[in-house]
């Protein structure tokens, strides 16, 4: 009896909502600022392909503040693979900037966003000088 209606609880719940407290599935690892835009590194640590990556830019000096997406990458992008984008950012080589990851889609209809408890680490862009 216990059983059916656990199985009944969980089929219920939207698949969403039972990945809310995964960890980070992505990794920043490098950048390069260029005149107007930022080549960005990242690596999915997740277990399963990531489809949408969603990315705030804050200047440097104003990190604390909560930006807007900045950026949003769509592709297939598989396990353990290292991938580069660039993003739009005028004048990049010029002011420091810090990149966050917002939210993610993966396969699966499975999202992770900031408001999951393990948020994922930010990458400081340097200004070339």
């Amino acid at each position: 009896m216990w059983k059916t209606l656990a199985l009944g609880i969980l089929a219920i719940v939207p698949a969403h909502d039972m990945y809310g407290q995964v960890p980070c599935p992505v990794s920043l690892t490098s950048s390069n600022a260029e005149q107007d835009s930022i080549k960005l590194e990242f690596r999915n640590k997740g277990k399963i392909p990531i489809e949408q990556l969603s990315l705030s830019c804050t200047p440097s000096a104003n990190n604390k503040s909560r930006s807007a997406i900045c950026h949003n990458e769509t592709g297939i992008f598989y396990p353990g693979n290292e991938y580069w984008i660039e993003i739009v950012y005028p004048g990049a080589n010029h002011r420091s900037a810090v990149i966050a990851v917002k939210e993610v889609r993966m396969a699966g209809r499975v999202f992770w966003n900031t408001r999951s408890s393990d948020s994922c680490r930010t990458l400081r862009v340097s200004r070339k000088r």
